[in-house]
């Protein structure tokens, strides 16, 4: 990836007067895709054969670059002790923050990860002059910003086709919010999986809320939790066919929004 900026948290390393660089010799290299996957197998048939058992990511992802002054701006190179000060309190934090890279293609425009960093001093002749920034994140795959996907029904058992943009096989459950049009009964079913979900007692004007696994609703009367089959509405995806054909039941407006997973390296 040819990067040469990231916004991290809300702030460019650019704000700081930084790029993304190298003080490393230059040449091809070998850079992790991520998303590697731990196969677990059993012996059949006196060890013929292993059948696989299960599938799992047992690693994040994880890389390491090095960052200086931008030298374009005609500064010393060298760092002060309240700059790096500044640096290492943005980027060195126990938690994870959302990570953008800006790369000269922009095909990681659309594409963030969740990371903090581990930070090393990069110095020559006894002066700082950069730092190495070790990344680690809290997935094995990077995101795509969130999509938003709008949908209205003026009659009942209406029918609709979403398409599920993750790279990875399985679903995610998006967060939606629903305002029902009609009294009555509220199914959402995704004929891609046979997987109904059902809520009772709906009222015109309610607003439920689902983002997995907590259900909500704008009536305190109705009791939600009681009349909710507990199928959270998901959106699936396989290889071959990532189209979802689902059917709903009432007259509603139906927002989702979802981050599609991004299998690419970083």
């Amino acid at each position: 990836m040819n990067v040469y900026d990231f916004e991290y948290d809300n702030l460019r390393l650019s704000d700081f007067g930084y790029i993304i660089c190298s003080f490393g010799s230059k040449g091809l290299q070998t850079v992790s895709s991520g998303s590697n996957l731990t196969f677990n197998t059993v012996s059949v048939r006196n060890g013929e054969k292993h059948e696989l058992t299960s599938a799992e990511y047992n690693e994040c992802l994880e890389t390491t670059f090095q960052i200086c002054k931008n030298t374009c701006e005609n500064r010393d190179l060298e760092m002060s002790f309240d700059e790096c000060r500044d640096l290492i309190s943005w980027l060195n934090r126990k938690g994870f923050h959302k990570i953008q890279f800006l790369d000269y293609n922009d095909e990681y425009s659309d594409v963030y990860f969740e990371a903090s960093f581990n930070i090393s001093r990069i110095e020559s002749d006894g002066k700082l002059c950069g730092l190495e920034l070790n990344m680690i994140t809290n997935r094995p795959f990077a995101l795509h910003n969130p999509i938003s996907i709008m949908l209205e029904t003026s009659e009942a058992n209406q029918e609709r086709k979403i398409i599920n943009l993750s790279d990875e096989e399985g679903f995610v459950y998006p967060h939606m919010e629903i305002t029902v049009k009609e009294n009555g009964d509220l199914s959402i079913y995704n004929q891609s999986e046979d997987r109904n979900m059902y809520i009772a007692n709906c009222e015109v004007g309610e607003r439920i809320t689902l983002d997995y696994p907590i259900i909500q609703t704008s009536l305190s009367s109705h009791k939600i939790q009681n009349d909710f089959n507990w199928n959270f509405f998901r959106l699936v995806s396989t290889f071959n066919y990532s189209i979802n054909q689902i059917s709903i039941s009432l007259p509603c407006e139906i927002k989702m929004v979802y981050s599609p997973i991004v299998k690419v390296s970083i």
